[in-house]
């Protein structure tokens, strides 16, 4: 189940990818940026209330929300708002492919963050992302 979930994912995200090409040459970078998260917020604060405990929010840790919420603001606002001035610009293809990328960043911010292994499998995986982009 967690590979369909993965599939499901990169489904989502190109699906996003051609939605915000389309949107972004008519809105612009900021307003389209706003207008996706706020939506965005709002859908899943309601999928978020129907679905899961809200009270473990209550009996959360601080360190634990204050992570989700950097995570957030970096995630929505540097990557979303990038995404979306390159896309403006660069077309979906494009973006997609670059997007492509983030196994490389995130194994190596892994390893230097998190102490995190890399296997040669995982090093072999980025690899051939990384040279099918190109």
């Amino acid at each position: 189940m967690d590979i369909l979930f993965s599939i499901a994912a990169a489904i989502f995200f190109a699906l996003s990818h051609i939605a915000i090409r389309r949107g972004v040459s008519k809105l612009g970078v900021s307003t389209g940026t706003a207008i996706m998260l706020s939506s965005g917020t709002l859908v899943l604060l309601l999928i978020a209330f129907l679905v899961d405990d809200v009270q473990i929010v209550y009996s959360s840790d601080l360190s634990s929300l204050l992570f989700f919420a950097f995570a957030g603001v970096i995630h929505f606002i540097g990557g979303w708002g990038f995404m979306n001035a390159s896309a403006s610009r660069i077309g979906a293809t494009r973006v997609s492919a670059m997007a492509s990328l983030t196994p490389l960043f995130a194994a190596v911010l892994a390893f230097l963050a998190l102490g995190e292994i890399l296997n040669g499998y995982i090093v072999a995986g980025i690899f051939l992302i990384v040279i099918g982009i190109y």
